[in-house]
C-alpha cells in the first residue's frame, strides 16, 4: 500500500538524489539552455519535501498533489509546468483508490506521461524528460503484467529511465530552447531525462531499503 508516510518518504527521497546531482544537471543544461536546471529542480523538490512533511496530508494523493504545486510554484518555465503536469496527473490516479498500490501508482505514471506530452508538445526521441519517461512507464507496466511488486516494479521503472536518459546523449533535440541550437547538445544527455531517471532511481532505492528492513 502507498500511505501518506511512504509518499513523503519518496518524496524526501527525490529531493535528497537530486540535489545531490544538481551541479550536473546544471552543467548538462548550460550546453544548449540557462544552467539552472540542477538548481531548479533542487530548489523545487526541496519545498515539496519541506510541505510533504510538515503540511496535513492525509493521503500519498495529497502529497503527490502538493509536489505537483512546489514545481508550479517555484521553478518557472518548461521545467517547472512539465513535473507539476507528472506529479499532478499521479496525484489524480491515487486519489481513486481508498489503498492505493502498485497498480495505481504505473497508471498514475501513464497518465503523467501522456499529460507531459500534451503539456510540452513532445514525443520520444525530441530528447526530453520524456525519452527517461515513457521507456520508465513502459518497463513498469511490462513488470506490473507480471505479477511482480512495487519494488520490483520502480526497480525496472528506473534502470529504464536511466537506459533512456543515456540514449538521450545521440540525439539532437526537438523540443523546447534546444532545438534552436540542435548540434550542441550532442553528446550531452539531456538534463530533464536525467531528472526523471534519478527520481525514479531514488524511488526504487528507497523501496528497496523498506522491503529490506
Amino acid at each position: 500500500m502507498i500511505d501518506r508516510d511512504l509518499a513523503v518518504r519518496l518524496v524526501v527521497a527525490a529531493h535528497a538524489r537530486v540535489n545531490d546531482h544538481q551541479e550536473e544537471l546544471s552543467r548538462l543544461d548550460s550546453v544548449a539552455g540557462d544552467g539552472d536546471h540542477g538548481v531548479n529542480m533542487a530548489t523545487a523538490l526541496a519545498e515539496a519535501a519541506r510541505r510533504a512533511e510538515h503540511d496535513d496530508h492525509g493521503t500519498a494523493a495529497g502529497v503527490m498533489r502538493s509536489t505537483g504545486a512546489a514545481f508550479h510554484e517555484t521553478v518557472g518555465g518548461a521545467a517547472g509546468a512539465l513535473f507539476g503536469a507528472f506529479f499532478g496527473a499521479m496525484a489524480g490516479q491515487l486519489s481513486k483508490a481508498e489503498a492505493p498500490d502498485a497498480t495505481q501508482l504505473v497508471a498514475g505514471m501513464e497518465k503523467g506521461l501522456a499529460r507531459v506530452a500534451r503539456v510540452g508538445k513532445a514525443e520520444p526521441g525530441h530528447k526530453t524528460m520524456i525519452d527517461a519517461l515513457a521507456p520508465a512507464v513502459r518497463a513498469a507496466c511490462e513488470s506490473l503484467n507480471g505479477e511482480n511488486g512495487l519494488e520490483a516494479v520502480m526497480a525496472a521503472a528506473a534502470r529504464a529511465a536511466r537506459r533512456g536518459a543515456t540514449e538521450t546523449a545521440g540525439m539532437r533535440p526537438s523540443a523546447g530552447r534546444a532545438r534552436f541550437a540542435p548540434d550542441h547538445s550532442l553528446g550531452t544527455e539531456d538534463p530533464g531525462a536525467n531528472t526523471v531517471a534519478l527520481v525514479l532511481e531514488s524511488w526504487a532505492d528507497q523501496l528497496r531499503t523498506e522491503v529490506r528492513a
